[in-house]
């Protein structure tokens, strides 16, 4: 009996080892990125946005998108998300100039951005009244970045010159799938793929 009992705990022992092993493997390349208001500096400089890499990996497949009004909470849960933009990789300790959305500070909404690790993890940062929140997961729309029958759902940064025009790829909870076959909030799907909260297949209206 003491054998086996030796046995189940050098088991445990070993799959915490993993375990903390694997974790500490994420966190050496996992992007962190928040969102950042720069006022002018001197004559030459302009106010304006910017999306930061504070963590310690590069950010990949970002999408910047706004929201009139942000839970700062995990998933949808009622929000309504627009102007997805895809911008390029960010470097940790790099910084985008989110020029599109204009040199003010209050915006009169909420921002969001989706990323993916190197591992293509999903992460999420949400920010609103002056408040950011970072969830690993994608609590974001998960709009196609490429093509979807001959048309872009998400614009890429260097065709956005500014907000003036109308909204583009509106998407609320209802125009959304989940997945029923995943958990709704917890477990793997979380952190595989962002596949859960909300696993999503956007649907053009």
């Amino acid at each position: 009996m003491l054998t086996i009992l030796i046995s189940v705990l050098a088991v445990l022992v070993s799959v915490g080892s993993l375990a903390l092993s694997y974790a500490s493997n994420r966190r050496s390349h996992m992007p962190v990125l928040q969102f950042m208001w720069e006022s002018a500096q001197g004559d030459s400089g302009e106010p304006k946005w910017w999306l930061v890499n504070v963590g310690t990996g590069p950010a990949t497949n970002i999408v910047v998108a706004q929201t009139l009004r942000t839970g700062l909470t995990r998933g949808l849960n009622g929000e309504v998300w627009f102007n997805p933009v895809l911008v390029p990789s960010i470097p940790a300790g790099g910084k985008l100039s989110l020029s599109w959305l204009g040199g003010t500070m209050g915006l009169d909404s909420g921002l969001g951005a989706s990323y993916t690790d190197v591992e293509r993890f999903f992460y999420t940062t949400k920010c609103g009244d002056d408040v950011s929140m970072f969830f690993s997961g994608l609590h974001l729309p998960r709009w196609p970045l490429l093509k979807l029958n001959g048309n872009k759902a998400v614009k890429t940064w260097w065709g956005v010159e500014d907000l003036a025009g109308p909204q583009w790829s509106s998407v609320t909870a209802d125009h959304l799938r989940r997945r029923w076959w995943l958990p709704s909030r917890f477990g793997l799907s979380r952190r595989l793929g962002g596949w859960a909260d909300p696993v999503l297949s956007y649907r053009p209206r």
